[in-house]
């Protein structure tokens, strides 16, 4: 049985952030986009890029194998 790569990132970006709520995921194609409330992107980051590696990690294992998925943080940009 397969999981869902959204519900799996959503629930895996939720136990890492400290505003569970203003977690929000959605998919476009084969990736996953999540947003977090602003402030918390290093959070969900982690040392050197740690947190965010895992989780798609464990996303990609979970989920189909024909299926190619990438997980990415949808931070606003500095200009």
């Amino acid at each position: 049985m397969k999981t869902d790569p959204v519900d799996l990132t959503l629930f895996l970006a939720q136990s890492v952030v400290d505003q569970p709520p203003m977690v929000r995921v959605s998919r476009r194609g084969p990736t996953v986009i999540v947003r977090v409330a602003p402030g918390e992107e290093g959070r969900l980051i982690g040392r050197q890029g740690r947190v965010i590696q895992a989780i798609r990690t464990l996303v990609r294992a979970a989920s189909d194998p024909r299926e190619r998925v990438n997980v990415d943080l949808d931070a606003p940009r500095k200009q």
